[in-house]
């Protein structure tokens, strides 16, 4: 019999999400073996030709998306654009596989990242300010979302409701400021492993692999803008998605100091800053393109966020009147004692 087909809307299964990752890890493992062991024992091969087989991850699951989701006609033509800008030449047949097809393999993993990790960190970003003793991914969540030490992280609240009449912009860019960051530490290094001595063909396609990584490390913060996820107050108080950038814009400032100081003094011409140029230019268009395949699957994935946070938001099952764990702080989230942080604070 053949299986019913889905609409566009509705995202892969969880078992097939889990199919997904077994496969990206099992993936990710081969690959980095094949390109070490490649690299390793011909002499003829450099480690930047081999980068490429980095992004057979993503590839593949672009790939098995494209055919899950029977987008036929949207996978032959890219096929075809493929393999002949490849014949045109083969920089530009990698740049088109990273930037229609990984794209689409980076929307998936990032659904699927987002579905299994993020209920788990807004719960410990709630808990960060709660212990006496402060635990290191406590500091690591208030440092990483900006959280001054006088908000209290207990009250969050979160918005399910996704309204989408066109691409969100605003999140768009949001995403290009936090690949900004890793990017920042890519270009410092490519001033300091001087990449410039190597064919111009096989630098570029390694800058290019390394952004598809950059971009899957940015685009899964989105959904904290998209649930519009807030801390401090009811119905207000501090935006997490808005700690984030900022923390991203105060990091940029000395990452770009250091670029400068690199550049100024490894400086070799104009071809490095011609990889910067090149590379912030496609981890733009990465981010534009597969923020628009995300946005596919955004709706599963807010509904299984706000799912996983129903399990831990705290609620009064007591009823009216004091309850006996009030702490005395006005709006503090109250639960069964059963089902509180940690018993022994």
């Amino acid at each position: 019999m053949d299986r019913p087909k889905l609409p566009s809307s509705i995202s892969m299964p969880k078992d097939t999400d889990t199919a997904a990752l077994y496969l990206f890890a099992v993936l990710f493992l081969a690959s980095a073996v094949a390109a070490l062991a490649a690299a390793g024992l011909s002499d003829r091969i450099s480690s930047y030709d081999v980068f490429p087989l980095l992004s057979l991850p993503f590839a593949v699951l672009g790939i098995v998306s494209y055919l899950y989701r029977r987008r036929w006609i949207s996978f032959i033509v890219i096929a075809v654009v493929c393999v002949l800008l490849y014949l045109l030449s083969p920089a530009w047949g990698y740049l088109s596989l990273f930037v229609l097809v990984c794209t689409r393999g980076i929307a998936v993993m990032s659904a699927i990242l987002q579905k299994r990790l993020m209920g788990s960190l807004l719960l410990k970003t709630q808990r960060s300010t709660v212990r006496q003793k402060t635990r290191p991914s406590d500091r690591l969540a208030q440092f990483l979302f900006g959280i001054p030490g006088n908000v209290d992280t207990r009250i969050m609240s979160m918005d399910s409701a996704v309204r989408r009449r066109s691409l969100p912009w605003a999140e768009v860019l949001g995403t290009m400021r936090i690949a900004l960051v890793p990017s920042l530490v890519m270009w410092t290094a490519l001033f300091s492993l001087v990449v410039y001595h190597f064919n111009f063909s096989q630098a570029y396609v390694a800058v290019f692999t390394v952004g598809v990584y950059i971009v899957m490390a940015a685009l899964p913060w989105i959904i904290l803008r998209t649930l519009d996820v807030r801390v401090g107050s009811e119905g207000g108080g501090m935006r997490l998605y808005d700690g984030l950038l900022g923390t991203a814009t105060r990091m940029t400032v000395p990452l770009v100091l250091m670029l400068v100081i690199v550049a100024l003094a490894l400086y070799s011409g104009y071809e490095t800053f011609m990889y910067i140029l090149a590379s912030a230019v496609v981890t733009a268009v990465s981010v534009l393109v597969a923020s628009a395949i995300y946005f596919e699957y955004e709706k599963d994935v807010v509904s299984t966020v706000q799912g996983a946070r129903d399990e831990f938001v705290p609620v009064d099952r007591e009823g009216p009147g004091p309850h006996r764990l009030d702490d005395g702080i006005p709006g503090t989230p109250r639960r069964k004692e059963d089902s509180c942080f940690d018993q022994k604070y």
